[in-house]
């Protein structure tokens, strides 16, 4: 995800980070191809014209549609920033009872918040769909990342390996049972929140939705020149791609904010929000894991 200086706006203005979705501007210049095309060809054969006001009440309709699917995906971005917020609160809730209740050696209280670290950098990369796991073979030993690896679900795993100390402090007495249910319900919320995350990266917009949006655009762009040459002559190729470039970004931001787990840059920042939760709960952030917040600065 993109920061931003939210009270610069000439700065966003001209601002050219966010401003294109992959793959619009080549759609918006074949557009205006095809509008070009169509401006040539009515300078020499009899012109198919078309009702600007039948364009007037495509246009609404098409609005509708895109508005549907936008506060749609946002709902969907806005609730995947939801739980993650609450997997960090959840976190750090955990390691602050252990810390406050436990009557520990620290070097056991850190071994089970370097568990809830490694279950949140696991549930980034399964929700992304990673296999490597560079963060967790910094934090692990080599044996409880192969036993990680072969776990077929490697956030559980952690969250396990979390539940048992808690289980184990709480048989030997250095933590009390009502501190140990807890953080075994601060548990529960992290584990809860992962499976909210899946359930919207395995539920996306119905395809058959997806598809009358895109083609119902698809066709009101490539046929508006027709409306618009006899009105405007050879400035019909420029103003189609003036009116398709915010149709098409408008659709393009709904397909990305659709899975907002993913690299594109209006997708959630979560390799930042990971590296905040171990600089909270280790103390501070390895110069690996900041390079590479820095590398994803664009694509997280």
């Amino acid at each position: 995800m993109i920061s931003y200086p939210r009270s610069e706006w000439i700065h966003l203005l001209v601002s050219p980070h966010g401003s294109f979705s992959p793959g619009v501007m080549r759609r918006v210049l074949a557009f205006g191809f095809i509008a070009a095309a169509l401006w040539l060809a009515d300078r020499y054969i009899p012109r198919v014209g078309l009702s600007i006001g039948f364009y007037e009440v495509a246009g609404a309709v098409i609005a509708l549609i895109l508005a549907f699917r936008t506060n749609t995906a946002y709902n969907r971005f806005w609730e995947g920033r939801t739980l993650w917020g609450s997997i960090v609160n959840a976190s750090r809730n955990i390691t602050r009872i252990v810390n406050a209740h436990a009557a520990v050696d620290p070097a056991a209280a850190r071994e089970l918040a370097v568990w809830v670290v490694v279950f949140v950098h696991a549930s980034r990369r399964s929700l992304r769909g990673q296999t490597e796991r560079p963060e967790i073979e910094r934090l692990l030993s080599a044996g409880q990342v192969e036993a990680m690896a072969a776990h077929p679900h490697p956030p559980l795993y952690a969250a396990q390996q979390v539940s048992d100390r808690l289980a184990a402090f709480a048989r030997s007495g250095s933590l009390e049972r009502n501190m140990a249910v807890c953080a075994e319900e601060e548990l529960s919320v992290l584990v809860n929140c992962l499976g909210g995350c899946e359930r919207i990266l395995k539920t996306p917009t119905p395809l058959g939705y997806v598809l009358l949006l895109r083609r119902g655009v698809a066709l009101y762009l490539a046929t508006l020149p027709l409306a618009l040459i006899n009105a405007i002559g050879f400035m019909t190729p420029l103003v189609t791609m003036m009116v398709a470039y915010p149709v098409l970004m408008i659709e393009a931001l709904g397909g990305e904010l659709d899975d907002p787990f993913g690299h594109e840059p209006n997708d959630l920042p979560l390799t930042r929000i990971c590296d905040t939760i171990e600089r909270n709960l280790l103390g501070s952030s390895p110069l690996v894991l900041v390079m590479a917040s820095k590398a994803e600065s664009y694509v997280d």
